[in-house]
């Protein structure tokens, strides 16, 4: 029933997709740690694989090219996200697979709510766009998520295209 429902969902939903344009020149606080972390193993800090308590079923994420990223101020994690480089990616929201070679896709992203509205998701993006600044990172997100749009604007991502389920 639940996967009939998700897929019924699915054909309502639209997203949108951003892109970064290469030239990114931002100067970033050097209060702000970004870490990506390519296996579990290499995660140290008990508050991060606190993450994968509450999140069990993300570890698997590692063993199919993807990337955990994380923002710490003060050495507490504030917001996180996933980047994946691969070939085909599918967009779970209305459930229609994108051909991303040469690309890669971020996804997924959690501030945790003590830290909510304070422009942590924004600096989070502006770090992974320092961070890949050569290559063409995608973002999507709902239509219906304002304050994600905004921040991913914010970050300096151009709008490319809306996408749905019949598209």
């Amino acid at each position: 029933m639940y996967v009939f429902f998700k897929k019924l969902v699915s054909y309502f939903r639209t997203i949108e997709i951003y892109q970064t344009n290469n030239n990114f020149k931002s100067k970033i606080s050097k209060k702000y740690k970004f870490k990506t972390y390519n296996k579990l193993s290499n995660i140290k800090s008990l508050e991060i694989l606190n993450y994968f308590k509450e999140y069990k079923n993300k570890k698997k994420r590692f063993k199919n090219n993807c990337l955990f990223l994380t923002l710490s101020v003060n050495n507490k994690l504030v917001s996180s996200g996933w980047l994946f480089k691969g070939k085909s990616w599918i967009i779970t929201e209305i459930n229609k697979y994108l051909n991303v070679s040469n690309k890669i896709i971020i996804f997924d992203f959690i501030t945790l709510e003590q830290y909510r509205n304070k422009g942590y998701y924004t600096k989070l993006l502006k770090l992974i766009r320092k961070k890949f600044n050569n290559k063409n990172i995608l973002i999507y997100v709902l239509s219906s998520n304002l304050k994600s749009k905004r921040a991913i604007k914010k970050a300096g991502f151009i709008f490319q295209k809306k996408l749905r389920a019949f598209d």
